[in-house]
C-alpha cells in the first residue's frame, strides 16, 4: 500500500471543532472522517456529471421530437388536429401542476 499524501486545509476554529466533534461521534480519527467525507464528494461530483450530461442528450432529443412533431401537425390535412394538440398539451400541464410554456409546445412553432 502506499503512503498517504497529506492535504492541509485551513478552517475556523468554529468548524474544526464542528469536524472533531463529528468524528468523535462517530468513534474514528479526524483523517478518516474527512477522507471519507472526500471520497464521497468525488464520487457524487462524477455521478453529477453524468446525469447532466444524460439530462442534456434528452433535452436536445425531447426538442427535436417536440419540433418534428409539431411541424407534422402544422403539415396535416385536418388543420384542427394542431391546436387540439397544443390544448391537450395545456390541459395535461395542468393536470400535472406544470406551466404550459410557450416556448415547449406552444402554438409559435413549425
Amino acid at each position: 500500500m502506499t503512503r498517504p499524501k497529506s492535504l492541509q486545509v485551513h478552517v475556523s476554529l468554529d468548524l474544526a471543532e464542528r469536524v472533531r466533534a463529528a468524528a468523535r461521534r462517530r468513534d474514528i480519527s479526524v483523517s478518516e472522517w474527512i477522507r471519507s467525507l472526500l471520497s464521497r464528494a468525488c464520487d457524487d461530483d462524477d455521478l453529477v456529471s453524468r446525469l447532466e450530461t444524460t439530462m442534456e442528450r434528452v433535452s436536445r432529443q425531447s426538442v427535436f421530437v417536440m419540433v418534428g412533431v409539431d411541424a407534422l401537425l402544422a403539415g396535416h390535412a385536418d388543420h384542427s388536429l394542431r391546436e387540439r394538440a397544443h390544448q391537450a398539451y395545456a390541459r395535461k400541464c395542468k393536470e400535472l401542476g406544470l406551466t404550459a410554456n410557450a416556448g415547449e409546445g406552444g402554438s409559435d412553432e413549425a
